[in-house]
């Protein structure tokens, strides 16, 4: 178990077929809100249709991710190819903090200057991208255990709630006329404030894996108490720990040991992995053992000084 490195994706071509549907669900909220927005000339709708662009281009990385998850690891990519999805991910949050970034620019701008609003308009394109929305969230369902699917899930959610916002805003406009305009382009504004705290979060996560961290709450002090702690190990060194992917840890040390035999230290190797996995969810463990007799740590490093 701890040795493989094809991962847990799911090799069926059901989850392709979901993320496709997704997909197209969220060019359509896309084109109707542009659409919309351009015929009403609710800000509040472009900057809800380029949150479900983004969204889009999000359960696209996703779906080629899945696609390119498939390939066996090679001696090329000797760890696989899971790691394409985080650097796709990373390329769209930062497109996604540049359009909030741009939104909330338009939206002040807006403020300064407003310009009339067709509200019928914005109702009926803003009922439709919520219906879309919540359809697209219930087709991806029934793949809540991949973290990938899920966070596209939570995306739909989240924009189904912003477009009760937009449709609110053409409610208000109905309601209460010309003097208040300014809804418009606040709620385009609270779009864009939640998509640049949403990108941001996770363009975090997205860094991590690309710069080999240990994973959120990784118990290093616990790994190498019990590392220490172990009968025959003198010393622990080089103790390294990365996410080879999102949701799939990696550990490599170096193990001084005393003077155990052969047989007895790989009994020990194993039994460590195992309990490794078990206790920390590291996958894949790499464990070098050593006589420390035979090693100085220290003089190694005094050397590299030099």
């Amino acid at each position: 178990m701890a040795h493989s490195h094809g991962g847990s994706a799911d090799r069926s071509p059901d989850r392709g077929r979901r993320l496709l549907i997704a997909l197209a669900l969220n060019l359509g909220i896309t084109v109707a809100e542009v659409v919309g927005g351009v015929v009403s000339g609710s800000l509040a709708l472009i900057a809800d249709a380029a949150h479900n662009f983004s969204d889009a281009a999000s359960v696209l990385v996703s779906y080629i991710a899945w696609r390119i998850s498939r390939r066996a690891a090679n001696e090329k990519r000797t760890f696989g190819y899971a790691r394409a999805e985080t650097v796709g991910a990373l390329i769209n949050l930062t497109t996604l903090i540049i359009i909030g970034l741009y939104l909330l620019y338009e939206a002040g701008a807006r403020l300064l200057e407003p310009t009339e609003v067709v509200p019928t308009a914005v109702i009926i394109v803003g009922v439709i991208a919520f219906v879309e929305d919540v359809a697209a969230a219930w087709v991806l369902r029934k793949d809540l255990g991949s973290l990938n699917v899920r966070s596209t899930f939570l995306h739909m959610i989240a924009d189904a709630l912003a477009t009760v916002a937009v449709i609110i805003s053409g409610v208000s406009i109905m309601v209460w006329g010309p003097d208040v305009y300014w809804i418009d382009p606040a709620v385009t504004a609270a779009i864009a404030i939640y998509v640049l705290i949403h990108g941001s979060r996770e363009i975090r996560e997205a860094i991590t894996v690309l710069m080999d961290s240990a994973p959120k709450g990784f118990e290093h002090d616990r790994v190498v108490a019990k590392l220490r702690g172990l009968e025959g190990v003198i010393d622990v060194h080089h103790l390294h720990v990365w996410q080879i992917s999102e949701g799939k840890t990696a550990l490599q040390v170096h193990l001084a040991l005393d003077d155990m035999g052969f047989a007895e230290a790989t009994e020990l190797k194993e039994r460590l992995k195992r309990e490794l996995h078990d206790e920390f969810e590291i996958e894949h463990a790499t464990i070098e053992m050593e006589l420390a007799a035979k090693v100085d740590h220290d003089a190694e490093i005094v050397a590299r000084e030099e």
